[in-house]
Protein backbone atom coordinates (compact mmCIF):
# COMPACT_ATOMS: atom_id res chain seq x y z
CA UNK A 1 0.00 0.00 0.00
CA UNK A 2 1.52 3.60 -0.87
CA UNK A 3 -0.36 6.62 0.79
CA UNK A 4 0.26 10.07 -0.81
CA UNK A 5 -0.69 13.33 0.26
CA UNK A 6 -1.09 16.94 -1.17
CA UNK A 7 1.71 19.03 -0.29
CA UNK A 8 0.65 21.18 2.62
CA UNK A 9 -2.20 18.70 4.14
CA UNK A 10 -0.41 18.69 7.61
CA UNK A 11 -0.87 22.58 7.78
CA UNK A 12 -4.20 22.42 6.49
CA UNK A 13 -5.27 19.92 9.32
CA UNK A 14 -2.92 21.38 12.49
CA UNK A 15 -4.96 22.55 15.39
CA UNK A 16 -8.68 21.78 13.94
CA UNK A 17 -11.29 19.06 14.24
CA UNK A 18 -11.56 16.49 11.79
CA UNK A 19 -15.27 15.41 11.38
CA UNK A 20 -14.75 11.74 10.20
CA UNK A 21 -17.39 10.14 7.38
CA UNK A 22 -18.83 6.69 7.80
CA UNK A 23 -16.09 5.74 5.07
CA UNK A 24 -13.19 6.44 6.77
CA UNK A 25 -14.24 4.37 10.01
CA UNK A 26 -15.35 1.51 7.41
CA UNK A 27 -12.11 1.56 5.92
CA UNK A 28 -9.85 1.35 9.13
CA UNK A 29 -12.45 -1.71 10.46
CA UNK A 30 -11.98 -3.56 7.27
CA UNK A 31 -8.53 -3.26 6.12
CA UNK A 32 -6.14 -6.05 6.45
CA UNK A 33 -3.65 -5.99 9.04
CA UNK A 34 -0.68 -4.70 7.33
CA UNK A 35 -3.02 -2.11 5.45
CA UNK A 36 -4.75 -0.83 8.40
CA UNK A 37 -1.49 -0.63 10.12
CA UNK A 38 -0.25 1.84 7.80
CA UNK A 39 -3.51 3.68 7.43
CA UNK A 40 -3.30 4.24 11.43
CA UNK A 41 0.17 5.57 11.29
CA UNK A 42 -0.86 8.32 8.91
CA UNK A 43 -3.71 9.57 11.05
CA UNK A 44 -1.43 8.90 14.22
CA UNK A 45 0.41 11.61 12.53
CA UNK A 46 -2.47 13.91 11.97
CA UNK A 47 -2.88 13.86 15.85
CA UNK A 48 0.09 14.44 16.41
CA UNK A 49 -0.01 17.91 14.37
CA UNK A 50 -2.86 18.93 16.42
CA UNK A 51 -5.97 17.52 14.05
CA UNK A 52 -8.53 16.03 16.31
CA UNK A 53 -10.71 13.48 15.11
CA UNK A 54 -14.39 14.12 15.97
CA UNK A 55 -17.88 12.98 14.62
CA UNK A 56 -21.41 12.58 15.30
CA UNK A 57 -23.79 10.68 16.57
CA UNK A 58 -25.24 9.81 13.48
CA UNK A 59 -22.09 9.06 11.93
CA UNK A 60 -21.14 6.43 14.76
CA UNK A 61 -25.01 4.69 14.40
CA UNK A 62 -24.04 3.86 10.50
CA UNK A 63 -20.95 2.61 11.45
CA UNK A 64 -21.98 0.24 14.33
CA UNK A 65 -24.96 -0.50 12.03
CA UNK A 66 -25.62 -4.48 10.86
CA UNK A 67 -22.56 -5.46 13.50
CA UNK A 68 -23.01 -8.75 15.52
CA UNK A 69 -21.75 -8.76 18.61
CA UNK A 70 -18.24 -9.83 17.39
CA UNK A 71 -18.18 -7.18 14.84
CA UNK A 72 -19.34 -4.53 17.41
CA UNK A 73 -16.29 -5.11 19.57
CA UNK A 74 -13.74 -5.01 17.06
CA UNK A 75 -15.36 -1.73 15.65
CA UNK A 76 -15.85 -0.10 19.06
CA UNK A 77 -12.34 -0.90 19.86
CA UNK A 78 -11.57 1.04 16.60
CA UNK A 79 -13.76 3.80 16.84
CA UNK A 80 -12.08 4.22 20.57
CA UNK A 81 -8.90 4.93 19.62
CA UNK A 82 -9.21 6.72 16.85
CA UNK A 83 -12.60 8.83 17.80
CA UNK A 84 -11.74 11.84 20.48
CA UNK A 85 -15.60 13.14 20.85
CA UNK A 86 -18.73 12.28 19.29
CA UNK A 87 -21.05 15.42 19.29
CA UNK A 88 -24.97 14.90 19.37
CA UNK A 89 -26.83 16.68 16.37
CA UNK A 90 -28.50 19.04 19.01
CA UNK A 91 -25.28 20.76 18.58
CA UNK A 92 -26.17 21.92 15.52
CA UNK A 93 -28.59 24.44 15.25
CA UNK A 94 -31.58 23.90 13.02
CA UNK A 95 -31.26 27.21 11.21
CA UNK A 96 -27.49 25.72 10.04
CA UNK A 97 -29.61 22.75 8.82
CA UNK A 98 -32.59 24.79 7.33
CA UNK A 99 -29.83 26.87 5.33
CA UNK A 100 -27.80 23.82 4.04
CA UNK A 101 -31.54 22.14 3.08
CA UNK A 102 -31.68 25.40 0.78
CA UNK A 103 -28.52 24.93 -0.45
CA UNK A 104 -28.37 21.20 -1.33
CA UNK A 105 -32.03 22.23 -2.73
CA UNK A 106 -29.85 24.68 -4.92
CA UNK A 107 -26.54 22.79 -6.08
CA UNK A 108 -27.37 18.71 -5.80
CA UNK A 109 -30.95 18.54 -6.35
CA UNK A 110 -31.67 17.73 -2.55
CA UNK A 111 -30.05 14.81 -3.11
CA UNK A 112 -28.13 14.13 0.28
CA UNK A 113 -28.42 11.29 2.92
CA UNK A 114 -29.13 12.26 6.84
CA UNK A 115 -25.57 11.38 8.02
CA UNK A 116 -24.03 13.47 5.69
CA UNK A 117 -25.93 16.75 5.75
CA UNK A 118 -25.58 16.39 9.52
CA UNK A 119 -21.84 16.49 8.88
CA UNK A 120 -22.40 18.74 6.14
CA UNK A 121 -23.93 20.95 8.97
CA UNK A 122 -21.25 20.81 11.58
CA UNK A 123 -18.48 21.74 8.93
CA UNK A 124 -20.93 24.81 8.72
CA UNK A 125 -21.40 25.38 12.09
CA UNK A 126 -17.82 24.61 13.11
CA UNK A 127 -16.17 26.87 10.52
CA UNK A 128 -12.66 26.09 11.17
CA UNK A 129 -12.97 21.93 11.72
CA UNK A 130 -12.89 20.06 8.50
CA UNK A 131 -15.11 16.97 7.13
CA UNK A 132 -13.33 14.45 5.52
CA UNK A 133 -14.64 11.91 3.32
CA UNK A 134 -13.78 9.80 0.15
CA UNK A 135 -17.83 9.83 -0.94
CA UNK A 136 -17.05 13.13 -2.58
CA UNK A 137 -19.59 13.75 -4.59
CA UNK A 138 -21.99 14.15 -1.10
CA UNK A 139 -20.01 17.75 -0.27
CA UNK A 140 -20.77 19.49 -3.35
CA UNK A 141 -17.62 22.02 -4.43
CA UNK A 142 -20.25 24.89 -5.26
CA UNK A 143 -20.94 24.40 -0.99
CA UNK A 144 -17.27 23.39 0.28
CA UNK A 145 -13.56 24.03 -1.00
CA UNK A 146 -11.45 20.79 -0.73
CA UNK A 147 -7.98 22.05 1.22
CA UNK A 148 -6.59 18.89 1.15
CA UNK A 149 -6.21 15.18 -0.08
CA UNK A 150 -5.31 11.73 1.30
CA UNK A 151 -4.92 8.91 -1.43
CA UNK A 152 -4.42 5.00 -0.54
CA UNK A 153 -3.13 2.92 -3.42
CA UNK A 154 -3.91 -0.62 -2.37
CA UNK A 155 -3.68 -3.72 -4.10
CA UNK A 156 -6.44 -2.98 -6.95
CA UNK A 157 -7.62 0.21 -6.31
CA UNK A 158 -7.45 4.00 -5.09
CA UNK A 159 -9.23 5.87 -2.33
CA UNK A 160 -8.91 9.30 -2.30
CA UNK A 161 -10.01 10.99 0.73
CA UNK A 162 -10.63 14.78 0.65
CA UNK A 163 -10.96 17.23 3.39
CA UNK A 164 -13.46 19.32 3.28
CA UNK A 165 -14.74 23.01 4.75
CA UNK A 166 -17.49 24.92 4.68
CA UNK A 167 -17.36 28.10 1.99
CA UNK A 168 -20.62 29.68 2.64
CA UNK A 169 -21.72 32.46 4.65
CA UNK A 170 -23.56 32.24 7.63
CA UNK A 171 -21.22 30.38 10.42
CA UNK A 172 -22.47 30.41 13.89
CA UNK A 173 -18.59 29.54 15.62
Amino acid sequence: MRIFTSADLYSVIKERHLFIDTCLLLDVAHLNKRERGQLWSILTSFKKVGGVFVTLVPIATEFFLGSNIEDLKIKRDYFNALIEAILPVRTISQEVFDQLIIEYGNYAKGKVSYPDLCLAAAAKQFRTSLLVTRNHKDFPLKIFDCLGVLVIHLNNEARCYGFYQYKGQGSTQ
